[in-house]
């Protein structure tokens, strides 16, 4: 019911009720953060991707609904740190460094999976979307993060995303685990290990799978 309404309100350009619905049920305690985004957020976030890719919605409309998800995510981004930093004392914890290459900009899925792994407790640093190869290169220098994760949504930028973890291998060394998540892979898993990557997520569960073999000093998924 809470999925229905939501999207009759973006189907109808009502952005003030859409956000309304999503905060009332998370305050009312219907549904928790999680539930929020894996039961709500995500799944509106991959239909209208896909409608995209058909391109069976205007450009502005995509663009206009996209604004509504990224409102209710920053709404809930302080109850996201406050329940990190609950599970920052758990050993296994990682600084991590998430985004999109250049040319890729599809952000919200990925900022999702990054309040996911902040949830967890890891150090998260999120970049967004369309971020140029020099930009990543002065935040690696910088931050020296111990994990990276790249979301990619367009099949067209896989070659793009090869080459970007070419490049954080040859900053980071091998010892540095990469993360890669996104439409781009949904359909083809095997694309994950062939340009690189160490593991694949999608979902929260994902999250605290990866989050839990970190902690018990498991390597690759």
């Amino acid at each position: 019911m809470l999925y229905e309404k939501f999207v009759e309100c973006l189907e109808n350009d009502d952005k003030p009720n859409a956000v309304r619905i999503a905060l009332d049920a998370l305050e009312t305690g219907k549904v928790g953060i999680v539930e929020l985004y894996n039961e709500l957020l995500m799944p509106v976030q991959n239909k209208m991707e896909l409608e995209e890719r058909r391109e069976s919605v205007a450009i502005w409309k995509e663009h206009f609904r996209t604004s509504v998800v990224r409102t209710v995510i920053e709404y809930c981004y302080p109850r996201v740190v406050n329940e990190g930093l609950r599970n920052s004392f758990r050993t296994g914890k990682k600084k991590m460094l998430i985004f999109c290459p250049a040319e890729e900009y599809h952000d919200v899925g990925a900022r999702m999976i990054a309040d996911f792994f902040t949830l967890c407790g890891h150090q998260v640093y999120f970049l967004g979307s369309n971020t140029p190869p020099e930009a990543l290169l002065q935040a690696m220098v910088r931050l020296r993060p111990e994990v990276i994760a790249m979301g990619v949504s367009n099949y067209f930028n896989l070659v793009a995303a090869r080459r970007t973890i070419e490049d954080v291998r040859k900053i980071l060394g091998n010892e540095v685990s990469i993360i890669l998540g996104g439409a781009a892979f949904k359909d083809n898993l095997s694309v994950v290990k062939e340009i690189g990557g160490d593991y694949y997520v999608d979902s929260y569960d994902a999250v605290v799978r990866i989050s839990e073999g970190w902690e018990n000093h498991e390597i690759g998924i």
